[in-house]
C-alpha cells in the first residue's frame, strides 16, 4: 500500500473551517451556508449549517452535506489561520533547551 507523504499546497482562496455561502443546485431551491469540511481541485465539501425551512427535507436527505463548486462559492467568515506544525528538527531545539 502506497500512503502519500507530500504536504499538497492550497491554493484555492478557501481553507477547512471556512464559513461560506453556496448557490442553490438540484433540489435545493434557495441559497444556504455551511462550513468547509475537505478541499478538492475545483470543489468543496460543505456541511449545510444554515438553510431555507422549504429546503429542509432535501438538506436532510443529503445528510447536511453539498459539494459544491468554487466558482459559485463565497467566503463569509474566513477560519482562523492554522498554526505552524513544529518540524522535528525545531521539536529538537526545544526539548535540548537551546
Amino acid at each position: 500500500m502506497v500512503v502519500a507523504t507530500e504536504e499538497v499546497e492550497n491554493n484555492s482562496g478557501f481553507n477547512i473551517g471556512d464559513l461560506v455561502q453556496a448557490k442553490k443546485f438540484a433540489n435545493l431551491e434557495h441559497d444556504f451556508e455551511g462550513t468547509v469540511e475537505k478541499i478538492y481541485d475545483h470543489a468543496l465539501l460543505v456541511v449545510i449549517t444554515e438553510n431555507d425551512p422549504e429546503d429542509q427535507s432535501t438538506v436532510n436527505e443529503y445528510n447536511h452535506r453539498a459539494i459544491i463548486r468554487m466558482s459559485e462559492t463565497e467566503v463569509l467568515i474566513p477560519a482562523p489561520e492554522p498554526e505552524p506544525v513544529a518540524t522535528d528538527e525545531a521539536a529538537d531545539v526545544v526539548a535540548d533547551g537551546e
